[in-house]
């Protein structure tokens, strides 16, 4: 053994025996500043739990998982569940009932603070089961807007009602022991699945999610778990209902008065893509985590470079030439060739060419008709800018004659901020022709699942996030008509209760709210806005020949990331109605706006960027029933095709066919349950697969009673006084006729009789007055070719319009008295307005207005007119093609309707 000194090991220590002293000391000083651990009690552990979120824990209000052991609850934490309410306001005010409209448990979400959510959380503990410690705070639910409460467990089952606005909006159950489908799943995606489970919910087992929505919420629920399953008491009454674990249905034993539904939610497995930004956000917070997203766009663009650009793939049927229609009216599909930026063009650029798959070539019942509809899809390509001739955007229109619109919310976006998830479910696969990909990403990094930064998407008439002032908003209603503009639009949208979104009709065609049935029945809002120039296409415009439009002072919102060149896509409606879906691969904001310039868009929104699953699928049904789905071009990121064609994580604009075996349903109100409605024999506007005037009979006071419906957007009304008006001699001359290029479209006239001698009713005729209005009775009034009727008084003629004083014989639902004045037995008629535009003229032979009047009453008119000026003359209805045979001029005023041919049914929210 060697002998070596150890003075200079004593002397190193020595020399730093001060430093480490001072080390321990500050650690000594350090600990006995914290403070203790909480005591071993409910109310010491609630408040440290409700001290991690910021927020508020009661003490009956958390429950311990299994125990893991000494050393796991010691050294990882033992796993708790609790209801914690944050006390910072999560989400803006939006409208809705008070607490006290709430009911007897809104204390338990006051004012500006929010409700409460499932929480789940990692506590160490002492070998006498003191808390030391915690961390791992993940929140399992999400719901803003929603109040979990009642929390159960039982193994690794835990379920939670969410109630707001006074009534349960879901029931959720979760399995925190997972899918159990880890062991089958290849290395890659349980790693994967083990990431996307420990972001969610502190555990890489991830969790199971099932949950109960209800068409007629009850007010309360509790709950129960067994081995079998869920079992709940539903209501007051205590209605029983239960979740059978094995089948995974709810079994209510025959009575389900609030028709409850069980939907398992899929745990898909995310890419590593999806997973960066998440990862990124929890380990090293919101800024690093909008970094990390830049560089995956960017090596993504730059691995796109070396890849050869994929054509288009569309499977076109040629050129799309012009529709066929009857002499004299214009033929409206495809639309106008889009003028390429670029000069030389390419071959077939901005040429439209026709997509499949394609309607049939004649409808059933129709097979005669010259105008047969051609394929609903035309698809083009344009470069939109002359600087940079590199970036191309593939545009796809869209027949809204032909294809109705519905929107779905995936299982997985967005998160709703009240109630269950969307069921990612596709409608009916008989008529189901494609979907179209909506950006899911409706937040920036670091912002929260659902809350202060997600844009608005509602569903069946039930918002799962709350429409944002201001934010572009593609809506649609129950007919499958869409809708373009910023939220809120004017009229009767802006009277809607936010609280009833959160009650279901009880029938999809109920209305939702009083005096209100033109909101949108699903809507979802987007992250930018186009708008070019006009409020509204007249129905004017519609009626004239196709012509190459210049739009004028388009925007497109700014938004964050403009400037990165990544996939976008975008929505919009043409001036005739149409509907256009831009997409590029490798576009920014700017490109994509030009695009749709060049498109004749009149409105439209943005549907995301990358890294968004966007673009167009075609589904079509295989001999099985399976649904196949094809891209419209193989560079589209729409993911993958099977979610397009199943049960999907994301949201989806489906297309699909408004018929099937039989012409599509009439594009215009038709009331009435009892009454048998058909096509009434005058000519009709193109095209003859779609009739615009129906006609009914109904009995009233013992008269029989002729009723005709005229469709909205399919007429052009015009007022001309009648040659035995008398008018004051220095009064100016009104136009007895339509225009000279009207008058071969002009299919009815409809009289309205003719002024007293004495105090005559006012009468005006292109915005030219020819009898003073005495603002008495109501208001005949014919605005760019629209009929309303109104109380007379009030607001001056606009310039340009028609308009008739006339007896107003029902107002606000009700009969008036002069609907009952008696006269004599004569031919008379009355008219009303429904709220989708639809005209209603009553015609009978009786002795006063009260029958017409009480037909179109129980037809739902709110407000009516009796058609009589003031001289008693018999009403008329002439038709085209009809006998008596139409005239162009009358003795009496008349209100001639102008056929207009079938535009597309896309339309703007009114600003």
């Amino acid at each position: 053994m060697t002998d070596r000194p150890l003075s200079p090991w004593i002397d190193h220590l020595r020399g730093r025996l001060p430093i480490a002293l001072g080390v321990a000391l500050l650690g000594a000083v350090a600990r006995l500043s914290t403070p203790p651990p909480p005591a071993r009690t409910a109310d010491a552990i609630a408040g440290m739990l409700g001290e991690a979120i910021g927020g508020a824990v009661s003490p009956d209000d958390f429950v311990w998982e299994e125990r893991g052991g000494f050393f796991s609850d010691a050294l990882l934490g033992r796993r708790v569940l609790f209801l914690g309410v944050p006390r910072v306001p999560r989400v803006p005010r939006v409208p809705g009932p008070s607490a006290a409209e709430r009911g007897p448990d809104a204390e338990r979400a006051p004012e500006g603070r929010g409700a409460a959510d499932l929480y789940r959380a990692r506590v160490r503990l002492t070998r006498s089961g003191r808390p030391v410690s915690l961390d791992g705070v993940r929140n399992l639910t999400g719901t803003p807007l929603g109040d979990d409460r009642g929390l159960v467990a039982r193994g690794s089952r835990v379920a939670v009602t969410t109630t707001a606005f006074g009534v349960v909006q879901g029931i959720t159950q979760l399995d925190l022991g997972g899918d159990g489908r880890a062991g089958a799943r290849p290395v890659g995606e349980r790693l994967r699945a083990a990431i996307d489970g420990w972001l969610e919910t502190g555990s890489v087992d991830g969790a199971s999610r099932t949950e109960i929505s209800f068409d007629n919420p009850p007010a309360s629920a509790r709950l129960d778990l067994v081995d079998e399953g869920l079992v709940m008491a539903l209501g007051p009454e205590a209605v029983p209902a239960a979740l059978n674990a094995g089948t995974g249905e709810v079994d209510t034993g025959g009575r389900d008065p609030f028709v409850a539904r069980a939907h398992h939610l899929p745990r898909r497995v995310p890419s590593l893509g999806e997973l960066a930004g998440p990862s990124a956000e929890r380990l090293l917070g919101p800024t690093a985590a909008a970094a990390v997203e830049r560089l995956a766009l960017a090596a993504d663009r730059a691995a796109a470079r070396l890849r050869a650009a994929p054509a288009a793939a569309y499977v076109t049927r040629g050129p799309a030439s012009a529709e066929p229609a009857p002499e004299g009216w214009p033929s409206l599909w495809p639309p106008p060739p889009v003028a390429p930026a670029v000069d030389p063009p390419l071959p077939g650029e901005g040429a439209w060419e026709l997509v499949a798959p394609s309607l049939p070539r004649a409808l059933p019942g129709v097979e005669e008709d010259p105008q047969r509809p051609s394929s609903p899809f035309a698809a083009t390509t344009l470069r939109p800018d002359p600087r940079r001739p590199e970036l191309r955007v593939h545009l796809l229109a869209i027949d809204t004659r032909h294809i109705r619109f519905t929107l779905q919310a995936g299982y997985e976006a967005p998160r709703p901020t009240v109630g269950p998830r969307g069921t990612g479910q596709l409608p009916h696969a008989s008529t189901l022709r494609g979907a179209i990909g909506l950006g899911a990403s409706t937040r920036e990094p670091g912002a929260p699942h659902a809350g202060t930064e997600a844009l608005g998407m509602v569903v069946g008439g039930r918002a799962l996030v709350p429409p944002r002032d201001g934010a572009a908003a593609l809506g649609v209603d129950l007919s499958g008509r869409p809708y373009f503009g910023a939220w809120p639009s004017g009229g009767d949208v802006e009277r809607v209760p936010w609280a009833l979104w959160q009650r279901p009709a009880a029938s999809p065609g109920a209305p939702r709210a009083e005096g209100s049935t033109r909101f949108p029945w699903a809507l979802w809002q987007g992250p930018s806005l186009f708008e070019a120039g006009s409020a509204a296409a007249p129905l004017a415009l519609l009626a004239a020949p196709p012509a190459e439009r210049a739009p004028a002072s388009a925007t497109l919102s700014p938004g964050d990331g403009d400037d990165l060149v990544v996939e976008r896509a975008a929505l919009c409606m043409t001036d005739r109605g149409f509907v256009v879906h831009a997409w590029g691969s490798a576009l920014d904001a700017a490109a994509l706006r030009a695009a749709l310039e060049r498109a004749g868009c009149l409105a439209g929104v943005s549907l995301g960027r990358a890294p968004d699953p966007l673009g167009v699928a075609f589904l079509s049904p295989q001999q099985d029933g399976v649904l196949t789905a094809e891209r419209l071009s193989s560079a589209m990121s729409i993911a993958p095709p099977e979610h397009a064609a199943a049960v999907s994580p994301r949201p989806f604009l489906f297309f699909e066919s408004r018929w099937t075996d039989a012409p599509p349903a009439p594009d215009l109100s038709l009331p009435g349950d009892s009454v048998g409605w058909a096509a009434d024999g005058g000519a009709q506007p193109p095209p003859a697969w779609s009739p615009a005037v129906y006609a009914a009979a109904t009995v009233h006071l013992g008269a029989q009673v002729r009723v005709h419906a005229f469709a909205p957007d399919r007429f052009l009304f015009r007022l001309r006084a009648g040659s035995r008006e008398i008018s004051p001699r220095s009064a100016p001359k009104l136009d007895a006729e339509v225009p000279a290029d009207e008058r071969r479209r002009v299919l009815a006239a409809i009289g309205v009789g003719t002024g007293r001698r004495r105090g005559p009713r006012g009468l005006a005729v292109g915005g030219t007055v020819g009898l003073r209005f005495r603002g008495e009775g109501g208001l005949l009034l014919v605005r760019e070719g629209r009929v309303e009727i109104r109380p007379a008084g009030g607001a001056p003629l606009a310039p340009g319009a028609d308009a008739t004083e006339l007896p107003l014989t029902a107002d606000d639902g009700r009969l008036r008295p002069e609907a009952r004045e008696i006269g004599t037995m004569r031919r008379r008629s009355a008219a009303c307005v429904l709220d989708d535009g639809t005209l209603l003229v009553a015609t009978t032979s009786f002795d006063s207005d009260e029958a017409t009047t009480e037909a179109l009453l129980d037809l739902g008119c709110a407000r009516v007119v009796a058609l009589d000026r003031g001289a008693h003359r018999n009403a008329f209805v002439h038709r085209a093609s009809g006998d008596p045979a139409l005239q162009q001029t009358y003795e009496e005023t008349a209100l001639f309707a102008v056929g207009v041919a079938m535009p597309g049914r896309a339309r703007r929210l009114a600003p």
